[in-house]
C-alpha cells in the first residue's frame, strides 16, 4: 500500500463547490531516508524505508503504527543507557506492524534492566495485535534480562503477537534469564513464534533456548541450529524453548536431533525453500530471502482504511477531554486516480449521510495541513461512528467509491473494579467499580454497564466459564465454581469491555477459597506484616517466632521450619543443616541460633504453616517470611552510617552535639519533643524521651516536670511569698533518643522553663486585686478628692513581694510619677494646675518572677489648684543682690553704679547651693535644680557667654579688642519649672522667678596688653631662674631644680608660684603641652634626659659623666592667653586680637648641664652664674648611645632569642626596648606596668599560672625593684623579660616588701620610683611623706591617740586633705583645678570596709551619696571635679538571708551606695533575678543622670541606656542574662579594645554581640565562671550576681 499525493488537480476540484467536510488524499507510506527520519515518525505513522540507514539509538515512543523495511539494510550500533527496552523499536504496541527489515551491528544493555531485541526490546499487545515477518538480524546482541535476537519480550494477554518468517544469524547473550534466538521471553497463551530459524549460538544464566528463552505460548515449523549453553547450574535450556509454564512446539527441528534432510522437510510449509546456493550451510532458507513468493497475490483492489481501525477515548477527571486522530489509507492498483475523500462521524453505525459530524459523544475536526486526517474528542461516555469515504476512477471508468468505518468509544473514568467481601464458598460479593479522587462510581444508575462473572481453572487462565452476565453486581459463589479456582469479573458498558484510564480492561479476579482458608489468610497476612521481615537481622542472638496467630476472633496455630528450596544466594541451594552447620532451627523454641557465626550476608527463608484452631479438615496456609542477615561487620558499619546520618541532621539544625538547652515558652510550648521535632525538621528520626532519664537538678517545691511523651507541666507553688528560688526557674537534665531505621542515638540536653501563667494569674487577682484604695496612697491629712501634698506609691501591694507595681498618670504635668530605688515606694510628684484637676494613676502589677505575667488596677485622685507662691522671686532677689558678683580671677566684689557694674574679667554669679541654703532656712524647702533649674542668659553671648549647661555659677567674658567701643549685655538669671526633671528647652519652661544685670564690658586697653607681652616676654627670658632652685649657673647644675605653678610681678620683680593656694589668677602660668596623655610622665615640664633631670618635678641624678638637658615647657596668660587662643583657632575672625597670640602656648626652655660624677672629664670654662659670669670647673657634656641585649621567655620558653639594640638615647628603660620590639612582638600595659606579652602566636598575661604568675625583668641578672618604665639602661646592659610562676620566689623578690623604719629618720625608694621618708618625732607622731617623680606628694601624720591627717599635692595642683579623728569619723577637702577636670582621688582610711561609702556634703549642708566610690585596701576611691568637702561614712545595711550567701561582701557593697535595695522583710533577695530596666536605672544613677519620674520607675534610666548606647532599651522588664549585664557594662566603660580568647568549656553559647565584653569583664575580674569551666552567658544575672559584677565594675574602672 501507499500514500498518494493529491495532484494540482485537488484545486481545480475544489474550485468547482465541494462540500465543506469534503477533503483530498495524500501520499502514503512516508519515506525514510536517514536516521533522524526514523527518529522522528509519528508513533502511529505509515513508513517505508528508502535507503541503508545506521541508527544509534531506540526509538523512544511506543510504535503503533506500519514500518517496512522495503528490504534495506539498517545497521544498529546501540548501547543500552539506564531505561529498560532497547532495540530498534523500545516497545511495540497494539496496531505495530514491522517487516522487510535486515538487521546487523551490535546491541548492547550494560546496566541490569529488562527487554533487548534487535526488533524490538519489548511487543506490548495489550490493546491490539501485533505482527513482525520477514526481518533477519545478524547483530551480535549482548544484555542482561529478556534478550531475543529479534525481540527480547512479548506480553499482553488480550491480543496477540504473531512472530514469523524470521530469521537470527547472531550470537545472544544475556547475564540472568530469559535468552533466545528469536524472542527471549513470550508470556501469554495468545502469541505465536512460526516459520522462524536461528543460526545463532545462545548463553544464558537460566531458561535459555534456540528460538525462545522462557516460553508460554506456541513454537511452530520453526528449527534451530545454534548452541545453547548457561552459566548457572540450573537446567532450564533447551534447543528450541528453555522451559516455562503452557509451552508447546510442534513441526520443531534442532541440529541435535535431526539431520539436515529432516530438517529440509519444513520446505514443505511453502514458507522455506532449498538452500540451493549453500548460503546457509544447507540448511532451509525463508522463501523472502530466496526472493521467492510462494503465494503470489491476487490483484489488488482499490480499499480504504481508517489507522486505528477503532479507538476507545476514557474520560479523564481532570476535566481534559481525551482525544485521538484517524488516518484514512488507501491500497493502490496502480492504474487509478482520487478523486476525493468524505469524512463522516454519527452515534450510529449503519448512518448512511454522505457526511456531516453529528454526535452526542464527541466533537470532529480535520488536522491541520491534512484533510486525510481526523481528530474526535471525547464529550461524554457513549460510542460514535467515524467513516471515511473515499472517490476513485480508473482510466475509461465511472467513478467509484470505498469506504471505511472505526468505532470511537469514550469510556467514563475508571480505576479499578473490587470485590467486597470474601471470595469464598458460599459467600456473596459486591462488585464495586471505583473512579478517579478514590470514590465508587454509581454504576448501578448507569444502565450502560453490565457484569459478567466467570470463573476459570489456573491451568487454562483463557478458558472462562461464564456463571452469571446481566445488570446484577452481587455473585453468591456456588456450583460449578469451587475452592481454588479463580472468579472473574468483566465489566462491560455498552456491551464491550470497559477500559480503565490506561486503557487496560475494567476486570478482577481472585482465587475462590475455602471457609478455612478465608480466615487463614488474612491471619497470614497480618502475621507475615508484623514479623517485619522487611528490615535486616542486624544483632547477633536469636530470632524467635510466634507459635500461635490470632485475628478478629480466629486463631491460627504455627508449625515452622526451614525451607531448603526457596533460597538462591550466591548460585547455591541453602541446606543450611548439612552444608554449612551455621544456621539452625530448633522447634522447640521456635527459634533459629547461630546467628553469631554468620561471616557474610545471608537469606534465610522459613516455612511457617498455620492450620486453623479448632478445624478438623487439617487445610493449611503456607508462608514463606524471608529475611536478610547481616554480619557483625556490616551490621556495625550499618549503625555507624545511621548514627553519622542522625548526627548530620542535628548540625543541619544547628544543634550542638554534646547537647542543648531547651527554653520552653508558656504561651507557644506544650511539648518538649514537638519542640524538638520542629527544630529537627526531619521525619526519618523519631525522637523519644528516654525512660527514667529526666532528673530535675535544683530542689524546688511545686509543680514542674516533664513527662516520658514530652508534656510540659510548668512551674507553680502555692505559697508564693515563699518562693524557693529567685525567679521560679526549674532546670532539667534528660535524655533524648533519636532513632532512624531502628538504630538510636542517645541525645543529652537540658530543659529550662519557667512558670504557669495561667495560675500565677489566678493568684495574683486573688490576693491583691481590691488590696489597694486611692485613700491609701494619699498623705496624712489628704484624701483621695483633695490632693495637696505628694503621693506614695507602693512597690508591693499587702506584702505581696512576688509582684511588683509600675506606676504611670494619666497627666503628667499635674502628677508625676517618681520611681523609687529597688522596693522602695514610688512617689506622686504633685504640681498643682490652675484648677482642680482629676488624674487616674494605673499601677500595672508584673509578676517579680516573670515580669511579662502582669494586670492593672487604676485609682482616681483630685489634686488641688495651685496657691500664688513668690518663694522663688524673693530668694534670688535676696541671694543675687547687691555684693553677690565677684571677680573671677580676683575674687572681689563687683560693685554697680546706678545697676550697672562694669567688668574685665569672668564673673562668678551665687551658686544654686547658696540658694538652697536661703530657701532652706526661710521656707523650710531647699531648692531642687533638677525640677527648678537655674539659667543664665546673655543680651550679646559673643560677649559674655551663655553657660551650656543649668545651674552654672561663672559666666566668661570676651572683652572689645583695643580701639573698639565697650559693650554693654544684659545677663539675665531665671528659675524655671520643670515637673517632668528633664529636657533642656529652658526656653519654653514657665518662669518661677528671675532678675536681670546691666553689664558694661570694658574693652581691651593697650597699656595692659603691653605689660603682659612684657611680663611674658620677661618670665620667657628668665625661665632658668623659674626653675633653678638653689643652683646658681645652668651650666653647672649640682642639686634638684623646682617647677613652678604660675608667675606674675609684684614691686618690679618675678614672683614664681609653686603652691596652687597662694596663686594670684592673674599671671603666666605653664599649661599642658601638646601631645600629653594621661599616661605620659611629663605635662608642664619635660625633660630631654629623664635620666638626668626627672619629667614634672625637675629632680636631678648626677650620672658618672656631665650631661646636657633641655628642659620646656608651654606658657599662656590667665587672664589674655584666650584671645591669643582664639586668634590662634581663626586668624580670619578674630584678627583684632592678633597681637595677643604671644600671650597664649609660648614654648620656652632652659638648656642646662648637670655635673658628672667623673672629675676626670672635668674642663675649667667661663659660664654665666646669677646674671654674671665666673670660671669654674665643670663637667663636660657627654652624650652617649646605648646598646643593649634583649631575650624573651615564656614558662620557661625561649620566646625571642637574644637581641641587640642599638643606637638608642641615653635614658632609655626597659619600656622603651619593649615599644622598640613592636614588629615581632604586643603587649598590654597599665602605666609602666606590662600586664600581658603576645609573640609567635603565643600570649601569656598575668595570673594566668596562678596569684602570683606574671611579667618579670633582670638587668644584667639581677631583679630591680621598679618598674620598666622607671628603669633606665646603661650601655651594655642585658636585659631578660620572662613570665614567673610565683614573683615571691624569684631571688631578690624580698626588695618589693615594705621596710619597716627602725631610725627616726629613713628615706627608701619604693618599686615604681618613688621615695617615702619616715619620721618619728620623740612624742611618737609619725610622719610620712612620699614624693614621687614627678613632684606630687602625700604626707600622711599619725598622732598618738590615733588622729591621722593626711595632705596629697599631686603635679597637677589636685589637693586632697583628710582628717581622721580618734573615734574613727573621716572627713576630707578636695581640691581639683579645672584644668584637670574628672580625676581619681583615693581618700586613706585605716580601717576599711566594704560598706564604706563617700558621702558629699554641699555647702547648704545636704549629702550625697557618691555611688561610684570603692573600697580599696588602703580607703575609699571615687572621681571627683572641682572643689569637694567629702566624709566617708559606714553605711551598711543588714539583710537575714545573706549571712552565709557567697555574695554577702558585693550586697553588702551595693546597699550601702543604695545602688538597689532589699526586697522586703528585711531580705536582699541574692539569689532572684533581676530586669534589664532596673541595671540601665542603676548605671544611669552611676552617670549622675536624673532617673525619677516617668511612665515607668525604669523608664528615665532606660531612657539614657538607649541615648548613650548602652543598651537599646528592649524588654526592660525581662530578667537579664549574664551576657546582658557584661555588654551593658562594657558598654558603660567606653567598650575597650580587647584580644585573645575564653578559655570556657561553653565559651562558643555566648553570643556573637556579647563575646567582646564578656572577654573584657573576664579579664578584668568583673566576671566569672560558676564552676565546672562554665560561663552560663545565658543563664539569668541573679542579684546577688549583679551587685558582685557591679562591685568589681567600679573597683577596676573608677
Amino acid at each position: 500500500m501507499k500514500k498518494r499525493v493529491i495532484s494540482l488537480l485537488m484545486a481545480f476540484i475544489l474550485v468547482i463547490g465541494l462540500l465543506p467536510t469534503a477533503a483530498w488524499a495524500a501520499e502514503v507510506p512516508k519515506a525514510i531516508n536517514s536516521a533522524d527520519d526514523f527518529k522522528n515518525m509519528l508513533p502511529g505513522g505509515k513508513y517505508i524505508l528508502k535507503q541503508d540507514i545506521t541508527v544509534k539509538e531506540p526509538y523512544a515512543s511506543d510504535f503503533s503504527g506500519t514500518f517496512d523495511g522495503n528490504g534495506y539494510t539498517i545497521t544498529l550500533a546501540i548501547t543500552g543507557d539506564t531505561k529498560a527496552n532497547n532495540g530498534l523499536f523500545r516497545q511495540l504496541v497494539g496496531g505495530a506492524i514491522v517487516k522487510n527489515i535486515v538487521l546487523e551491528g551490535t546491541l548492547t544493555q550494560k546496566n541490569n534492566k529488562s527487554g533487548t531485541g534487535a526488533v524490538a526490546g519489548k511487543a506490548n499487545s495489550m490493546n491490539g495485535n501485533i505482527v513482525v515477518e520477514n526481518c533477519s538480524s545478524e547483530v551480535a546482541i549482548a544484555g542482561y534480562n529478556k534478550v531475543g535476537g529479534i525481540i527480547g519480550e512479548i506480553t499482553g494477554s488480550s491480543h496477540g503477537v504473531a512472530v514469523q518468517s524470521c530469521a537470527n544469524l547472531g550470537n545472544i547473550s544475556g547475564r540472568n534469564t530469559a535468552i533466545g534466538g528469536i524472542i527471549g521471553s513470550s508470556s501469554g497463551t495468545g502469541h505465536i513464534t512460526s516459520y522462524c530459524y536461528n543460526r545463532g549460538n545462545i548463553t544464558g544464566f537460566n531458561y535459555a533456548g534456540g528460538i525462545v528463552g522462557q516460553c508460554a505460548s506456541k513454537i511452530s515449523s520453526s528449527y534451530s541450529t545454534g548452541v545453547v549453553n548457561l552459566t548457572s547450574t540450573w537446567n532450564n535450556k533447551g534447543d528450541i524453548f528453555g522451559g516455562g509454564k503452557g509451552a508447546s512446539k510442534e513441526n520443531c527441528f534442532s541440529a541435535d536431533d535431526s539431520n539436515i534432510a529432516e530438517v529440509a522437510n519444513l520446505i514443505s510449509s511453502s514458507k522455506f525453500v532449498a538452500d540451493e546456493n549453500n548460503i546457509n550451510d544447507g540448511y532451509p532458507i525463508l522463501s523472502w530471502q530466496a526472493g521467492e513468493s510462494v503465494n503470489p497475490p491476487a490483484p489488488k483492489e482499490f480499499s480504504v482504511s481508517l489507522n486505528p481501525s477503532s479507538k476507545v477515548l476514557q474520560m479523564v477527571n481532570s476535566g481534559e477531554r481525551p482525544s485521538c486522530t484517524f488516518e484514512a489509507v488507501y491500497e493502490d492498483t496502480g492504474d487509478t486516480r482520487v478523486t476525493r475523500i468524505d469524512w463522516h462521524v454519527g452515534d450510529t453505525k449503519d448512518d448512511t449521510n454522505a457526511s456531516g459530524f453529528e454526535s452526542a459523544f464527541v466533537d470532529a475536526q480535520f488536522s491541520e495541513n491534512d484533510d486525510w486526517a481526523l481528530t474526535v474528542t471525547a464529550k461524554k461516555p457513549g460510542t460514535a461512528y467515524v467513516t471515511a469515504t473515499v472517490s476513485y476512477q480508473k482510466d475509461g471508468e465511472e467513478e467509484k467509491t470505498a469506504s471505511a468505518t472505526a468505532a470511537v468509544t469514550v469510556m467514563p473514568c475508571f480505576t479499578t473494579v473490587e470485590f467486597s467481601g470474601t471470595v469464598a464458598m458460599g459467600q456473596t460479593v459486591t462488585a464495586a467499580v471505583n473512579a478517579f479522587g478514590g470514590e465508587e462510581y454509581d454504576a448501578a444508575g448507569d444502565p450502560a454497564f453490565t457484569y459478567r462473572w466467570s470463573w476459570y481453572d489456573s491451568s487454562t487462565p483463557n478458558d472462562k466459564h461464564t456463571v452469571q452476565e446481566g445488570r446484577k453486581n452481587t455473585y453468591t459463589i456456588a456450583a460449578p465454581c469451587e475452592a481454588g479456582k479463580y472468579l472473574y469479573l468483566e465489566v462491560l458498558y455498552n456491551g464491550s469491555s470497559a477500559k480503565k484510564a490506561d486503557g487496560t480492561a475494567l476486570t478482577a479476579h481472585q482465587q475462590i477459597v475455602s471457609a478455612v482458608r478465608a480466615k487463614l489468610e488474612p491471619i497470614a497476612v497480618d502475621l507475615k506484616k508484623n514479623l517485619n521481615t522487611a528490615e535486616p537481622i542486624r544483632e547477633t542472638g536469636k530470632l524467635t517466632l510466634p507459635d500461635e496467630w490470632t485475628l478478629n476472633g480466629d486463631t491460627a496455630r504455627i508449625e515452622w521450619s526451614l525451607c531448603t528450596t526457596r533460597g538462591v544466594t550466591n548460585g547455591r541451594d541453602w541446606d543450611y543443616d548439612s552444608k554449612t552447620g551455621k544456621l539452625l532451627y530448633d522447634e522447640a523454641s521456635r527459634t533459629v541460633t547461630g546467628l553469631p557465626e554468620i561471616n557474610e550476608e545471608v537469606k534465610l527463608i522459613l516455612l511457617g504453616k498455620l492450620v486453623l484452631k479448632g478445624d478438623a479438615s487439617g487445610e493449611a496456609y503456607f508462608i514463606y517470611p524471608e529475611y536478610t542477615i547481616w554480619s557483625a561487620a556490616k551490621t556495625q558499619e550499618w549503625i555507624n552510617d545511621q548514627q553519622r546520618l542522625i548526627k548530620e541532621a542535628l548540625e543541619k539544625a544547628d544543634f550542638e552535639l554534646d547537647g542543648h538547652t531547651f527554653r520552653p515558652d508558656f504561651d507557644t510550648d506544650k511539648n518538649l519533643l514537638t519542640m524538638f521535632r520542629e527544630k529537627l525538621d526531619d521525619a526519618s528520626i523519631e525522637v523519644s524521651i528516654k525512660a527514667g532519664s529526666v532528673e530535675r537538678y535544683n530542689n524546688l517545691e511545686g509543680t514542674a516536670g516533664i513527662a516520658e511523651d514530652g508534656t510540659l507541666t510548668y512551674f507553680y507553688i502555692d505559697d508564693l511569698d515563699h518562693v524557693p528560688v529567685s525567679h521560679g526557674t526549674v532546670n532539667f537534665e534528660l535524655t533524648f533518643v533519636l532513632s532512624k531505621d531502628g538504630v538510636s542515638l542517645e541525645y543529652p540536653a537540658k530543659a529550662v522553663f519557667g512558670w504557669d501563667k495561667d495560675q500565677v494569674r489566678a493568684a495574683m487577682r486573688e490576693k491583691i486585686c481590691g488590696k489597694l484604695t486611692a485613700q491609701a496612697l494619699v498623705a496624712e491629712g489628704d484624701s483621695a478628692d483633695t490632693v495637696t501634698q505628694d503621693l506614695t506609691l507602693p512597690f508591693n501591694v499587702d506584702g505581696k513581694t512576688w509582684a511588683q507595681a509600675a506606676w504611670t498618670s494619666s497627666n503628667t504635668a499635674v502628677l508625676t510619677v517618681r520611681s523609687g530605688i529597688g522596693a522602695e515606694p514610688a512617689a506622686g510628684v504633685i504640681r498643682p494646675a490652675e484648677a482642680d484637676t482629676r488624674v487616674t494613676l494605673t499601677a500595672r502589677y508584673a509578676f517579680t518572677y516573670d515580669d511579662s505575667i502582669t494586670f492593672s488596677e487604676t485609682f482616681d485622685v483630685v489634686i488641688k489648684a495651685k496657691e500664688p507662691d513668690s518663694s522663688y522671686q524673693r530668694a534670688l532677689n535676696a541671694v543675687f543682690g547687691e555684693g553677690s558678683l565677684t571677680d573671677a580671677a580676683s575674687g572681689e566684689p563687683l560693685t554697680s553704679a546706678n545697676g550697672v557694674f562694669t567688668v574685665r574679667n569672668d564673673i562668678q554669679f551665687p551658686t544654686t547651693r547658696d540658694l538652697g541654703a536661703y530657701m532652706k532656712e526661710h521656707y523650710r524647702e531647699g531648692f531642687d535644680g533638677k525640677y527648678t533649674p537655674l539659667v543664665i542668659t546673655s543680651s550679646a553671648p559673643a560677649v559674655i557667654a551663655e553657660p551650656d549647661v543649668a545651674n552654672a555659677a561663672r559666666v566668661a567674658v570676651y572683652r572689645p579688642a583695643v580701639g573698639q567701643g565697650e559693650e554693654t549685655v544684659t545677663l539675665t538669671v531665671k528659675i524655671l519649672d520643670r515637673p517632668s526633671g528633664e529636657g533642656r528647652d529652658y526656653a519654653s519652661m514657665p518662669v518661677l522667678a528671675e532678675k536681670t544685670f546691666r553689664i558694661v564690658v570694658k574693652p581691651l586697653t593697650q597699656e595692659e596688653i603691653d605689660a603682659e607681652l612684657a611680663l611674658m616676654a620677661e618670665v620667657k627670658a628668665h625661665y632658668w631662674d623659674g626653675i633653678k632652685n638653689d643652683n646658681d649657673a645652668a651650666g653647672d647644675v649640682t642639686g634638684d631644680l623646682a617647677p613652678f605653678v604660675e608667675v606674675y610681678k609684684q614691686d618690679g620683680a618675678l614672683v614664681w608660684v609653686r603652691d596652687v593656694r597662694k596663686m594670684k589668677n592673674s599671671g603666666i602660668v605653664p599649661v599642658a603641652m601638646n601631645g600629653w596623655q594621661e599616661l605620659e610622665a611629663w605635662r608642664l615640664f619635660r625633660s630631654s634626659n629623664p635620666a638626668a633631670v626627672t619629667h614634672e618635678n625637675l629632680l636631678v641624678t648626677q650620672q658618672f659623666e656631665g650631661k646636657a638637658v633641655t628642659v620646656t615647657s608651654a606658657l599662656s596668660s590667665e587672664t589674655l592667653g584666650r584671645y591669643g587662643e582664639l586668634y590662634q583657632k581663626d586668624p580670619e575672625e578674630y584678627a583684632a586680637y592678633e597681637e595677643l597670640a604671644d600671650l597664649y602656648y609660648q614654648t620656652v626652655s632652659a638648656k642646662l648641664v648637670v655635673r658628672g660624677r667623673n672629675t676626670a672629664n672635668m674642663v675649667v670654662k667661663m659660664i654665666p652664674v646669677n646674671g654674671g659670669t665666673e670660671t669654674r670647673l665643670v663637667s663636660k657634656a657627654v652624650e652617649e648611645k646605648v646598646t643593649v641585649s634583649f631575650t624573651l621567655s615564656g614558662n620557661g620558653e625561649l620566646w625571642l632569642g637574644t637581641r641587640m639594640i642599638r643606637d638608642l638615647d641615653e635614658g632609655v628603660t626597659v619600656f622603651d626596648v619593649l615599644e622598640q620590639l613592636r614588629d615581632v612582638l604586643s603587649f598590654k600595659h597599665k602605666g609602666g606596668y606590662v600586664q600581658s606579652i603576645t609573640c609567635g602566636g603565643k600570649t601569656l598575661a598575668e595570673l594566668d599560672e596562678g596569684k602570683n604568675s606574671g611579667w618579670l625583668y633582670t638587668v644584667n641578672g639581677e631583679l630591680p625593684d621598679v618598674y620598666m618604665s622607671a628603669y633606665g639602661l646603661k650601655n651594655g646592659d642585658s636585659v631578660r623579660v620572662y613570665f614567673t610562676k610565683d614573683y615571691t620566689k624569684e631571688p631578690g623578690a624580698d626588695r618589693w616588701k615594705p621596710v619597716t623604719p627602725v631610725t627616726k629618720t629613713e628615706t627608701v625608694t619604693n618599686a615604681d620610683g618613688s621615695t617615702t621618708k619616715t619620721e618619728t618625732k620623740p612624742d611618737g607622731t609619725v610622719i610620712e611623706t612620699t614624693t614621687w617623680r614627678d613632684g606630687s606628694t602625700l604626707t600622711a601624720e599619725t598622732s598618738p591617740n590615733g588622729r591621722v591627717e593626711t595632705v596629697e599635692k599631686r603635679a597637677d595642683g589636685t589637693n586632697v586633705e583628710t582628717v581622721e579623728s580618734a573615734s574613727g569619723e573621716i572627713t576630707a577637702s578636695v581640691s581639683v583645678p579645672k584644668s584637670v577636670g574628672s580625676t581619681r582621688v583615693d581618700i586613706p582610711v585605716s580601717k576599711p570596709s566594704g560598706s564604706m561609702v563617700a558621702v558629699i556634703v554641699h555647702p547648704d549642708g545636704t549629702e550625697e551619696i557618691v555611688r561610684g566610690s570603692v573600697v580599696t585596701e588602703t580607703g575609699v576611691a571615687l572621681r571627683a571635679e572641682g572643689d569637694v568637702r567629702l566624709k566617708i561614712i559606714d553605711n551598711a545595711k543588714r539583710f537575714n538571708d545573706m549571712a552565709d550567701h557567697w555574695a554577702k561582701d558585693a550586697v553588702e557593697f551595693a546597699s550601702s551606695r543604695e545602688l538597689f535595695n532589699g526586697v522586703g522583710n528585711d531580705a536582699f533577695g541574692p539569689d532572684r533575678s533581676m530586669t534589664r530596666g532596673m541595671v540601665s536605672t542603676v548605671l544611669a544613677r552611676l552617670a549622675g543622670a536624673d532617673t525619677a519620674g516617668g511612665e515607668t520607675w525604669y523608664a528615665k534610666g532606660t531612657a539614657w541606656a538607649v541615648e548613650n548606647g548602652i543598651s537599646d532599651g528592649t524588654a526592660p522588664e525581662q530578667p537579664v542574662t549574664r551576657e546582658q549585664l557584661a555588654a551593658m557594662l562594657y558598654r558603660y566603660a567606653g567598650s575597650p579594645a580587647v584580644s585573645g580568647e575564653l578559655g570556657f568549656d561553653d565559651a562558643d553559647s555566648i553570643s556573637a554581640w556579647a563575646r567582646d565584653a564578656v572577654r573584657w569583664c573576664v579579664d578584668n575580674g568583673i566576671l566569672n565562671g560558676v564552676g565546672g569551666n562554665r560561663m552560663t552567658p545565658q543563664d539569668l544575672a541573679r542579684r546577688g550576681q549583679v551587685a558582685a559584677m557591679l562591685m568589681r565594675f567600679l573597683q577596676a574602672t573608677v
